[in-house]
């Protein structure tokens, strides 16, 4: 008798936690297996190709995704979205183009904070970075924009000084802008529902 309800309160909590527990799928994961183009649009920073890189190494460790820089293949020049577009399909048979833009990228200049207490001292500056991430996915073969969205990201770099009965104790690195909106761009990818 006590083997019988035993396994029936294990069958309810198995029940219970398979309909209870089912995970969402992200975007990208969605597509797993499939081949598509990554291009990435910022404001007027010069650290696009860096950022794209970074991404694009991100998305494919982290999802079965075969992600390519159409920009890197091809000529050198300007070009439109469109030909970005027919070139992701016709040259190199793509059927997916996800398109990143960062904007409204802020970098805060680094801000002292000063702390007194009883027996310590602390000193902090720190610099921030905030920004928008805008995603685009669209089907090549078709033309349709089958995913689009924005969120927010934002990073935070501090250095510190703390004197105090213990001693004092320096936590210094220099400050870098890049890694601050690199390290926001992920927060805002982080936050979005392509992951």
């Amino acid at each position: 008798m006590r083997k019988c309800i035993l396994g029936i309160l294990l069958l309810i909590l198995t029940l219970f936690l398979a309909t209870g527990c089912e995970v969402e799928e992200g975007i990208l994961q969605q597509f797993a297996g499939e081949r598509f183009g990554l291009i990435m649009e910022t404001d007027p920073y010069t650290y696009e190709r860096s950022l794209e890189t970074r991404l694009i190494n991100y998305i494919r460790k982290r999802f079965d995704l075969q992600v390519i820089n159409p920009k890197l293949l091809m000529d050198d020049g300007q070009y439109t979205s469109r030909m970005v577009e027919d070139f992701c399909r016709d040259e190199l048979g793509l059927d997916l183009l996800l398109t990143i833009k960062l904007t409204d990228i802020i970098v805060n200049e680094p801000k002292p904070n000063l702390e007194i207490r009883p027996h310590r001292v602390a000193v902090e500056v720190s610099a921030s970075c905030s920004l928008t991430l805008i995603y685009t996915l669209r089907d090549l073969s078709t033309d349709q924009i089958l995913y689009f969205g924005q969120s927010n990201g934002s990073s935070k770099a501090t250095n510190k000084v703390k004197a105090s009965e213990g001693g004092v104790h320096f936590d210094f690195k220099e400050f870098d802008p890049y890694e601050l909106i690199e390290d926001a761009m992920f927060d805002a990818l982080r936050n979005s529902e392509l992951l």
